[in-house]
């Protein structure tokens, strides 16, 4: 049987598209379990240009949650939907990618740290170790040039890289 062809657009740098690096459009998210429906997500519209950071603050419940994992095409369906709203990562249609696809870009192009530290990183390994991994699973390259980018991606982040 003859593998099919995979068609995942390659990114591009938000800069080349010329189009935000999250764009958000009216996003709506609801959660059905039996007979009664939440609207976790009404009307949402965000954007976030290359460069920029983008804090979503609100109280419990507010949606903050439901709108990065509805980004990520992570809600969990059932129970959750995405009814209505478009979703562009770079420029990419992120709600037109099967998941294979949606696996490639997740962690390379766009990707989320829970606030829960105990659920989101390893505490057995460094946060060093675990951005080297996330590098490696994206990229060709070898150990030591995954940790080396992680060294730069941390000091981008204005931390100090202790090994």
């Amino acid at each position: 049987m003859r593998k099919k062809k995979d068609t995942t657009e390659t990114p591009l740098p938000a800069e080349e598209t010329g189009r935000p690096a999250l764009d958000i459009r009216n996003l709506t998210v609801e959660y059905r379990v039996d007979k009664v429906v939440t609207h976790a997500v009404t009307d949402v519209s965000l954007s976030v240009e290359e460069g920029h950071t983008l804090g979503l603050v609100g109280e419990t419940g507010a949606g903050k949650t439901t709108t990065a994992l509805a980004a990520l095409q992570l809600i969990p369906n059932p129970p959750g939907m995405i009814t209505s709203g478009e979703i562009y990562v770079c420029g990419m249609d992120m709600r037109s990618f099967r998941p294979k696809q949606l696996e490639k870009i997740r962690g390379k192009e766009i990707s989320m740290i829970f606030q829960d530290p105990m659920t989101s990183l390893n505490p057995v390994f460094t946060v060093g170790e675990q951005i080297q991994e996330s590098i490696l699973q994206h990229e060709h390259c070898s150990r030591t040039e995954a940790w080396e980018k992680a060294e730069e991606l941390y000091r981008l982040s204005g931390g100090r890289f202790d090994p």
